[in-house]
């Protein structure tokens, strides 16, 4: 199986060759564990805290089939979801800046702060 992001296609040919899906392929299915696209073979619970700002932007919707969305007393949020890829949800807790703060996974958090140390370094005075 492999996954093709339709944007990146240059040149676009006609072959006339015709693509036949495998017998019973449901798309929904192969993807259950996924956070868009990317799959793997693991198993993380994912937790992901958010401020009072994001929770307003999140509340009502639906990021993944999996989530437990829940409001704690101060207006913040925590989103829990079970992932086979944290790879996406890197990019995506980084995309709310420093309004989210992942929990779980420890080694996800710890990367996220890791990039969040680097970025800090890259918009330091003198070196822009």
């Amino acid at each position: 199986m492999r996954t093709f992001v339709l944007t990146r296609l240059s040149e676009p040919a006609f072959t006339g060759k015709k693509f036949t899906p495998q017998k019973g392929f449901k798309a929904d299915e192969y993807l259950k564990g996924s956070f868009s696209v990317f799959k793997s073979g693991d198993d993380y619970e994912v937790v992901i805290e958010f401020d009072t700002w994001a929770t307003d932007l999140i509340r009502g919707r639906k990021w993944h089939a999996s989530q437990q969305f829940i409001e704690l007393p101060d207006g913040c949020s925590r989103l829990t979801m079970r992932l086979n890829n944290i790879e996406e949800m890197e990019r995506w807790v980084l995309s709310w800046g420093v309004h989210a703060r992942a929990v779980r996974p420890k080694a996800r958090a710890e990367r996220i702060r890791k990039v969040a140390v680097e970025l800090v370094g890259r918009y330091e005075e003198g070196k822009q």
